[in-house]
């Protein structure tokens, strides 16, 4: 094994499709900003996520042909260097088959506003007529439909899961890796729904973006995205919103945070008054219920709120010398009266019936698919959130035992090698320690947006190499909106949720990316802005729920924008501009 990783590949390298030969980081960027580690990859992707998007694709919504994605290794996406990259070339099957729908309008959608975006070149297959029938009924139904029951039994089977997760202490080696593998069949049917609910959630705001261009009104696309209620990536927020007003009204629950976090929960548990009794209570039911969201939370290896629960602490601190205005819900319901309002506006200035119902429709759809798609979603990172919970006692046994020094490393295994290690742990030692070596190596690197053709790891560029040009004052940089409103704060660059320490009320977080984790972070920030993204992106969908203007896709913000420097996001056009 001392030479799985060379100059060039690494363990969990994909294939290059030849059938699909475009590769992208977007979206992927932001769902795994970095490497995934190898049992990731092999584990929950190879064997689960992506069989379930390969499902989804053909069985649920019918964009692709059983014959056009590989039945094992489905090229809906690609592993290179350790890092995800979704299948450019495959993706825009989506734009030629889905009706009123054009392919390079889908990849913008899908990539944002990037340099690279390559000119659409239309392929013979590409265009199919019976499935864009289908697809027609599909959307149509997607305007009017009030249930999606496949979409709700995600959330039971994923609550089912937390709910009947055993005493992982009790269970041997062998069968803590049969637990955290029984997982799987969860994963392909949670996810086989996801692709179908991102895809259905593009419709109400396609219909109802042309609509609102015909009279004159397409700025207001992005309100009508905002307060919609039910979104469950947002649900943490609302929740720790409540314990930061908790410790600003308690005298001492506000001193036990005064004197820091590392040591917190342990002065709550010896305090044992009512206050922090009320406190413990509160915040063991949030992390039974949130405690799968993580950064990064595709990865395994990645801790979660529930492993590491100082970033949900550190939320309730920014959020407890919040001002009472600064509530969530009650932004959350001004933003819903505001859309409802404009609803009805908009739909009285409709030129006849039949464009005022078409556009109540899209408004209606709206309100169901983008919190049904984050439901999904949702649903897949609770299952996971239960294989690394029983992978980190794995982990944890093999720290004692020596066999590595991190328990987050019984993920440098491939999922095929899981029952020889609970066997024999010991042999794996050498191979655990230097995988994790070369593993730690692929963070140096800067995985292209696009991969046009193979390329060699040794040809990929390290970070340190790229450089930006820092925007000076009165310089604008363009993006896309992601979230509506206009804020000034001061810019705040986070490269981690997890330094997030000296977040102050108002300022305004850039960036690389945002998955649901960082979104309590959001309460208390003046505005977001994110190198990359697009207006369906979890980060948009959360920062119009509540109500913080955002910019996507300002491409190197993290660079350009200097730390600490008052700048102005407008989350109408996207565009940053630098005072």
């Amino acid at each position: 094994m001392s030479n799985e990783q060379n100059a060039d590949t690494w363990i969990t390298d994909w294939e290059y499709s030849e059938r699909y030969p475009v590769y992208t980081r977007a979206n992927a960027g932001e769902v795994l900003p970095d490497p995934s580690s190898p049992l990731n990859v092999s584990l929950v992707w190879n064997k689960g996520l992506n069989i379930g998007w390969r499902e989804g694709y053909v069985e649920h919504l019918g964009t692709h042909l059983a014959s056009e994605l590989d039945e094992v290794m489905p090229e809906t996406l690609g592993n290179f260097g350790g890092y995800h990259f979704t299948n450019f070339s495959a993706t825009e099957l989506n734009g030629a088959r889905l009706p009123g729908m054009t392919v390079p309008e889908w990849n913008r959608l899908w990539v944002g506003d990037h340099p690279d975006l390559p000119d659409y070149v239309e392929k013979p297959g590409h265009a199919n007529a019976e499935l864009t029938a289908r697809l027609a009924e599909k959307s149509a139904w997607a305007l009017t439909t009030d249930e999606f029951p496949e979409a709700e039994e995600t959330k039971r089977r994923a609550d089912q899961a937390r709910a009947n997760r055993p005493d992982l202490s009790t269970l041997n080696d062998q069968q803590l890796v049969d637990h955290a593998r029984s997982f799987v069949p969860d994963l392909i049917f949670c996810y086989a729904y996801h692709p179908v609910t991102t895809t259905l959630s593009t419709v109400g705001p396609a219909v109802a973006g042309a609509l609102l261009a015909s009279i004159g009104e397409a700025d207001k696309l992005g309100d009508l995205l905002s307060g919609l209620g039910g979104v469950d990536s947002a649900a943490p927020s609302f929740a720790l919103w409540n314990m930061g007003r908790l410790v600003a009204g308690s005298d001492e629950l506000t001193t036990l945070f005064d004197n820091g976090l590392a040591t917190l929960l342990d002065a709550v548990d010896a305090s044992g008054s009512p206050d922090a009794k009320q406190f413990r209570m509160d915040f063991d039911d949030f992390l039974y219920k949130y405690g799968s969201r993580a950064p990064n939370e595709w990865d395994i290896r990645s801790d979660s709120w529930e492993s590491k629960p100082v970033l949900a602490l550190l939320a309730i601190n920014g959020m407890r010398l919040s001002p009472d205005s600064s509530d969530p819900e009650l932004i959350r319901q001004r933003n819903e009266t505001k859309r409802i309002a404009l609803t009805a506006e908009l739909a009285a200035k409709m030129p006849d019936e039949a464009t005022r119902q078409s556009f109540l429709d899209a408004a209606k759809s709206i309100t169901r698919f983008m919190p049904w798609r984050e439901r999904t979603k949702t649903a897949c990172v609770k299952v996971m959130g239960e294989m690394r919970t029983a992978l980190y006692e794995l982990g944890h046994r093999m720290v004692a035992r020596g066999v590595m020094e991190d328990h987050h490393d019984v993920t440098m295994l491939l999922a095929d090698e899981l029952d020889a290690f609970a066997a024999d742990p010991e042999s794996f030692k050498e191979t655990i320690a230097q995988r994790r070596e070369q593993y730690l190596a692929l963070f140096d690197l800067e995985p292209p947006f696009f991969l046009f053709e193979p390329l060699p790891l040794s040809q990929w560029p390290k970070r340190t190499e790229h450089k930006a040009q820092i925007a000076v004052p009165g310089e604008s940089i363009a993006g896309v909106s992601g979230a509506p409103g206009v804020s000034r704060g001061r810019a705040r660059i986070l490269h981690d949720p997890y330094d997030a320490e000296h977040l102050e009320e108002g300022d305004i977080i850039i960036a690389p990316q945002t998955d649901p984790a960082w979104t309590p972070l959001f309460v208390f920030a003046g505005g977001v802005v994110v190198n990359v993204g697009s207006t369906i992106t979890h980060s948009s969908i959360v920062c119009r729920e509540l109500g913080i203007p955002c910019a996507v896709s300002v491409q190197d913000a993290t660079a350009r924008i200097p730390d600490g420097a008052m700048i102005e996001v407008d989350g109408n056009t996207g565009t940053v501009t630098v005072l």
